[in-house]
């Protein structure tokens, strides 16, 4: 199966989270799920967060997370390498790509959300919640930005603008992070692609809004991913990621 964007987190990512932690199915794709999801009326909650993009909130202000807390000042660790210039940074993707970067396939659907963004900490709270993994206690800081799995770091040299997390085990763990890039939107999607397809991830490629969304699960352990990508203000790429588990 595989997955869709907005801000940090969307319906594709919820959709794919869901099909992590509920049941397989190979013939399920991102499309079907979407369509699913957006029809289940029996949970408008539900609905609304799979139908709503997600908007950064640095400030926390008026969010529905009370567990939620403030960014921290402890400074990123060594897993999100810092001030490469472009080149640099293309190299870093590279080695850590295996040498050799695949190409993104087309996109498969295009989507059009009209909804109200949700913060960073209220999609992940009902994302996990959708999980059926407990009470979550999503947690505001950069350094959860050192934390991603190895199969999704951020990209190297980027700037973290936000990031946050749900310290579970398994699949009922979440990251989540916004960062910039100098990089190029379709080089930045061809890095994502190929980490996940080398670390045994399906995918899918949607456009939602006029940005690039791809997505998908790993069948063996149920883990799931969700990366989207547009141009951000002043030059550069801006990229929201998601995926449960990491360290």
């Amino acid at each position: 199966m595989s997955i869709t964007t907005r801000s940090i987190i969307s319906l594709a990512s919820l959709s794919l989270l869901l099909a992590a932690c509920g049941e397989k199915d190979d013939t399920r794709n991102l499309s079907r799920l979407d369509a699913e999801l957006t029809t289940n009326t029996s949970d408008p909650a539900l609905a609304e967060a799979l139908e709503g993009p997600i908007a950064s909130d640095p400030n926390l202000k008026g969010q529905s997370n009370r567990d939620a807390v403030r960014p921290s000042d402890k400074p990123l660790n060594g897993a999100v390498p810092a001030k490469l210039n472009p080149k640099q940074a293309r190299a870093e993707a590279l080695k850590l790509a295996g040498g050799k970067l695949m190409q993104t396939p087309m996109a498969t659907k295009s989507v059009t959300a009209t909804k109200q963004p949700l913060t960073l900490g209220e999609k992940a709270a009902r994302d996990e919640q959708a999980e059926k993994c407990g009470t979550p206690q999503v947690r505001y800081a950069m350094d959860w930005a050192g934390r991603m799995p190895a199969a999704f770091p951020v990209y190297p040299g980027a700037h973290v603008t936000e990031a946050a997390g749900v310290d579970k085990t398994g699949t009922c763990g979440l990251r989540a992070v916004s960062f910039n890039t100098a990089i190029p939107a379709n080089e930045v999607m061809d890095f994502y692609y190929t980490m996940a397809r080398r670390a045994g991830y399906d995918a899918e490629h949607l456009e939602e809004n006029g940005m690039d969304v791809l997505g998908g699960t790993h069948e063996k352990s149920g883990g799931a991913y969700y990366v989207s990508v547009k141009p951000a203000q002043g030059g550069g790429t801006a990229v929201d990621l998601i995926v449960n588990g990491g360290r």
